[in-house]
């Protein structure tokens, strides 16, 4: 008995098996491609860019594209129009429009007869952008004389580091230009010419060195460069550089200079009467090697009044600068900045700071205090 259920189960689930397979029917492609990307790679503007797609009828009836669509209107495709017979082949062939510079990857969606699923089908490559002409590259005129600039940004640079900066020229006269090799410059510039003479359409290059190690301190530059020419249309012809200079102080060059050094810059955690006026001193120190010089010293507000004590001091020498903060009118924490500037060449601006807290005369009452009559007593 156990026997014959047994066989019963197993042609049950035979039966199963076989109608699943054909209740689930697998689809498969009708049509195969030998490649679905193409890679044009690296194409210059305006070559062609053509690629023609083959596919085989791998079904066992006629197939017929019925829409071919690429993603944008740069790619234009055609293909096989008439149905393919099985075992035959078809062919979808895309165009790229190559005037456009730079990476594309562009898709084109293939369907045909019944089938819902679409195929699709990849182009990619990238366009280079062409050299530039001789009117964009030489785009600033000076009389007989085009150049590729006349300004030039330096950046920030260190005065230890000298810069070679390069200007192209070109003659667009119909007459020979000569440098006179006489020019308006600053001395940390010197300027070569590759070519002392350009004969009508000939180029060259203005070589600029530029050299930091005379300058004294950190600064701004902007720098005029005049090249006297005998060009009929104007002999000078002008190229400036700017940017700004970091100066990099050898050892020997600090030991020589003046350095300024204070006991503190900060003062806090006073209390004041509203009207009363808070003086604090800040000492310095000359540890240089030079005269220290105080340039500037200037209060952050009007309420606080600044004094240096001397404008020089000598090296090994001290002074100080006395700071008045004037309470009147004021309430709460207050906090007040004096920024001192001298010839020290590392800490040539140094902020002093001074904050105070401003408290009601708890005293005097109908305005007697203070406030009210600042230049007397109590």
């Amino acid at each position: 008995m156990k026997i014959k259920v047994t066989l019963f189960l197993l042609v049950m689930l035979g039966f199963a098996a076989a109608y699943a397979q054909q209740a689930i029917p697998v689809v498969e492609d009708k049509i195969q491609f030998d490649e679905t990307t193409h890679d044009f790679g690296k194409l210059k503007r305006g070559d062609p860019a053509e690629h023609t797609f083959t596919f085989t009828n791998v079904s066992g009836e006629p197939v017929s594209l019925n829409y071919v669509k690429a993603s944008c209107g740069c790619t234009t495709p055609s293909w096989t129009r008439e149905a393919v017979a099985p075992g035959g082949t078809g062919t979808i062939a895309v165009k790229y429009d190559s005037y456009r510079s730079g990476r594309f990857t562009k898709s084109v969606t293939v369907k045909y007869d019944s089938v819902s699923k679409p195929m699709i089908l990849y182009i990619k490559g990238e366009v280079e952008m062409p050299p530039p002409s001789d009117e964009e590259i030489y785009a600033v005129s000076q009389g007989g004389l085009s150049f590729d600039k006349v300004l030039f940004n330096l950046g920030t640079i260190n005065s230890n580091e000298p810069r070679e900066i390069e200007f192209k020229v070109k003659n667009t006269s119909p007459h020979p230009i000569s440098f006179t090799g006489k020019y308006e410059k600053e001395a940390y510039i010197t300027v070569n010419p590759a070519m002392k003479t350009l004969n009508p359409g000939e180029k060259t290059v203005i070589n600029l060195h530029f050299d930091g190690a005379s300058f004294e301190q950190s600064q701004a530059v902007n720098t005029k460069i005049v090249l006297l020419t005998d060009d009929q249309l104007g002999e000078k012809k002008e190229l400036t550089l700017s940017g700004r200079l970091n100066k990099v102080f050898s050892e020997e060059e600090l030991a020589k200079s003046a350095r300024i050094e204070f006991d503190q810059t900060e003062f806090k955690g006073q209390t004041v009467i509203e009207g009363e006026k808070l003086t604090v001193k800040y000492t310095f120190k000359n540890t240089g090697g030079q005269d220290l010089i105080i340039e500037d010293v200037r209060a952050s507000c009007g309420c606080t009044a600044t004094s240096p004590k001397d404008k020089v001091i000598a090296p090994g020498a001290s002074s100080e600068i006395t700071a008045t903060f004037d309470s009147r009118g004021r309430m709460g924490m207050q906090r007040k900045s004096i920024t001192v500037k001298s010839n020290d060449p590392v800490n040539g601006s140094v902020i002093l700071r001074l904050e105070a807290d401003v408290e009601r005369d708890p005293f005097h009452a109908d305005d007697l205090g203070p406030a009210a009559n600042p230049n007397g007593g109590r």
